[in-house]
């Protein structure tokens, strides 16, 4: 990799570019972004926070991350399988509550890896009850998410395809708690934001001043009432989060960093040139090289993060609207070409390849 790549203001510059055709004058969207080529850096906070009090964008603004924090689980969840508490194979009911494993019946075939790879045939949507939000905060199974297990009889074979699905990440949520017997706040400052100093990536926001708070928007520009269920984080903190799945710092166990490894190693095809790990959607963009990402958002936030171990490269770009209006290119389509071309790489290779990943769906407001 040239020193041209990884020049730091040729990066702020890819990256205010980037972000100033994406939004096609519709300033007012909130955005945070931290981009990185080996020790190169650069950020950008631009837009709104909050529109109503004028409140700007900050470097420490918090926004929902929505179905990114789904590598959250599934790396929490690798590491209970380096650590030997479960296997990636084993039927997922011998961690989940008693009356599920003696009520339940189809869910006996379901694994951590098809969990992972949403091959188990789970619905998109997930249950009522914001399951979760339970998870998250360190709560047992809601009660609808315990009859979904044991009444779960889906219509596809378990195993054998792919569908996108909200309720598989948080069936491998309460999977890895019951193996690790420690809740979900748990392992989540011991693994992750402890070591990588993740200060900012919050489920709570109590205590928060109202200024760090972004607000969420609809195409339209109405304020949404409800923010959404899980994480909150900031570029720079995401930015933390994928420079340790790039490359052990310091600071990060090696429990961890393995973790990771394994997380985003394809384990499903989906498409040609495009696969699925425990979370993490990989695209082959050729040289070698593949493209590690996920995307998440609902009604008023979308959130994008990725990255390529070949060249050391990371991205991160969260807003706080939709934009208005059609034929807009896609956050997720933004941050893919962006990353390929700082790292040096033609975007030009993403041209025909399927993206799977639907963590941008509306409807996971109520996640």
């Amino acid at each position: 990799m040239t020193s041209e790549v990884k020049d730091p203001t040729r990066l702020q510059r890819l990256l205010a570019e980037s972000i100033q055709t994406y939004l096609s004058g519709q300033e007012e969207i909130g955005v945070s972004a931290a981009l990185a080529v080996g020790d190169a850096r650069a950020l950008q906070a631009s837009g709104l926070a909050d529109r109503e009090n004028q409140t700007p964008v900050r470097e420490d603004t918090l926004f929902i991350i929505g179905s990114v924090q789904k590598v959250f689980t599934n790396t929490l969840a690798a590491a209970r399988v380096i650590e030997g508490r479960m296997s990636l194979e084993e039927p997922i009911v011998r961690f989940l509550p008693p009356e599920v494993r003696k009520e339940g019946s189809v869910i006996r075939q379901v694994t951590p890896a098809n969990l992972g790879t949403m091959t188990a045939a789970m619905p998109t949507a997930n249950v009522p009850g914001q399951p979760a939000a339970a998870l998250y905060r360190g709560e047992p199974p809601t009660p609808q998410l315990l009859d979904f297990w044991k009444e779960f009889n889906p219509e596809r074979h378990i195993g054998t395809s792919y569908q996108y699905s909200n309720v598989s990440e948080v069936t491998q949520g309460f999977t890895m708690v019951g193996a690790a017997e420690r809740s979900y706040p748990e392992l989540f400052a011991r693994d992750l934001q402890g070591p990588l100093e993740m200060t900012d990536t919050l489920v709570d926001l109590k205590g928060i001043g109202p200024q760090r708070i972004a607000q969420g928007y609809t195409a339209e520009g109405k304020r949404i009432g409800f923010r959404g269920v899980g994480f909150n984080s900031t570029a720079t903190d995401m930015l933390r989060f994928l420079e340790g799945n790039l490359f052990r710092v310091l600071s990060m166990p090696l429990l961890t960093y393995r973790a990771m490894c394994l997380a985003h190693e394809p384990r499903f095809q989906i498409s040609p040139g495009h696969a699925i790990g425990l979370g993490w959607y990989v695209t082959e963009v050729g040289s070698g090289a593949r493209l590690v990402s996920k995307a998440g958002g609902n009604g008023g936030f979308l959130a994008w993060a990725g990255f390529i171990p070949q060249r050391s490269a990371a991205l991160v770009l969260l807003t706080n609207g939709h934009l208005s209006g059609s034929g807009h290119k896609s956050l997720p389509a933004t941050g893919k070409a962006l990353l390929l071309k700082a790292a040096g790489l033609d975007p030009a290779v993403l041209a025909g390849l399927e993206d799977a990943d639907e963590g941008l769906l509306q409807e996971e407001v109520g996640a």
